[in-house]
């Protein structure tokens, strides 16, 4: 599974990086752009490394994820999996 490969996601290293990532996607629900606090640890992953390939098509989401590595993704996604999510 997917996961297993990224068990070792740093948190610490994910809260670093994630400063571009809150600029958008803030804490609570507004308009299109969803929150990813609380998200699933494997969705996230999932999600990132689709947009990475292009599979998914938001051209923001792609550039953002075309600059991150595995471990990138792996710390990003323990981080914000470990976040509270919205109400």
């Amino acid at each position: 599974m997917m996961g297993a490969a990224f068990a070792e996601g740093d948190p610490e290293y994910g809260q670093y990086l994630s400063s571009e990532c809150v600029t958008c996607h803030q804490s609570s629900v507004t308009g299109t752009i969803p929150a990813i606090a609380g998200m699933n640890e494997d969705g996230f992953i999932a999600l990132m490394k689709l947009y990475r390939s292009k599979q998914l098509n938001n051209p923001t989401m792609q550039t953002v994820a075309m600059r991150l590595s595995d471990e990138d993704i792996a710390a990003l996604a323990a981080y914000f999996s470990a976040l509270k999510a919205p109400d």
